[in-house]
């Protein structure tokens, strides 16, 4: 289900690639049209809600054959979209790069769902500025969870944070007594078993090698905390299995969304009406 903020920042997208109008389509003949969106690798998809709604906001008519979340073979038809030549032209770009780059991040986050089953996976905020909730929304897709959307969403005390407190407890206490939701980043064991008395809701381990996470978290619920641990900070689809079965509740990787990469679309004309 799209947003009103998703379908405007759709919008936006289109009006940013249309300039002041297609010159190129606006020469080309009118006729309608059928065209099918295929893809040329193996991936797991997503964006076919925001490619769809783009299709019909343009006046086409749209068939979508995949959905979401599912997994496509190389060459399959994932939509076909029928209608006149010049607004499918026009659309055509836009609409393969917002699949390209959802479906990259829902394939990163596949995998590392792939990997670990008993963490929840999550996205972080290292995404591409002004597709930040595209990149959130390609996560969910895959079974990852989205973390902050926004700022606004959650506290998040992170080391640059905390240098403007007296230390890593009075900042948690600060942030509990505001009543809201947050998690409190922990660079080593000593401060992450010190805010405990501040009773957080979650606890970041960041950059923890594997063998001081499992010791830190088994300390941790030793000492009666019963709130969500995250591991985060240099974990990667090729490290990520030493980081499973530890106990952690949550593990966040930024490359989820800095690593993923552009699946291959392509847009093929079918059927020109005589």
């Amino acid at each position: 289900m799209l947003t009103q903020e998703i379908e405007e920042r759709l919008m936006d997208y289109l009006k940013e690639d249309f300039g002041t109008g297609d010159i190129t389509s606006a020469i080309t003949p009118s006729r309608e049209c059928l065209a099918s969106i295929n893809v040329n690798e193996p991936c797991t998809l997503a964006g076919m809600e925001e490619v769809s709604f783009l299709m019909r906001y343009m006046g086409l008519k749209v068939k979508p054959l995949k959905a979401d979340g599912e997994a496509v073979k190389k060459r399959e038809k994932v939509l076909e979209a029928y209608g006149e030549s010049r607004k499918i032209l026009s659309a055509e770009r836009v609409c393969l790069n917002i699949l390209g780059r959802m479906s990259g991040v829902a394939s990163m986050c596949a995998k590392a769902r792939k990997i670990c089953v008993k963490e929840t996976i999550a996205l972080t905020r290292k995404t591409v500025p002004g597709f930040q909730l595209l990149d959130k929304k390609a996560g969910q897709a895959a079974g990852a969870w989205t973390h902050r959307k926004n700022l606004a969403e959650m506290m998040l005390l992170k080391d640059n944070h905390l240098r403007f407190f007296a230390g890593s407890i009075e900042a948690a206490k600060t942030a509990k007594a505001s009543g809201k939701m947050f998690e409190i980043e922990a660079e080593n064991a000593e401060d992450a078993l010190a805010v405990l008395q501040a009773n957080p809701d979650m606890i970041m381990l960041d950059n923890f090698n594997p063998q001081d996470a499992k010791k830190t978290i088994s300390k941790l619920r030793k000492a009666g905390f019963h709130g969500k641990i995250e591991l985060s900070g240099g974990i990667t689809l090729k490290n990520l299995k030493t980081y499973c079965n530890m106990g952690a509740d949550i593990i966040s990787m930024g490359e989820l969304t800095k690593k993923a990469r552009i699946v291959d679309f392509s847009l093929d004309i079918t059927d020109i009406k005589a």
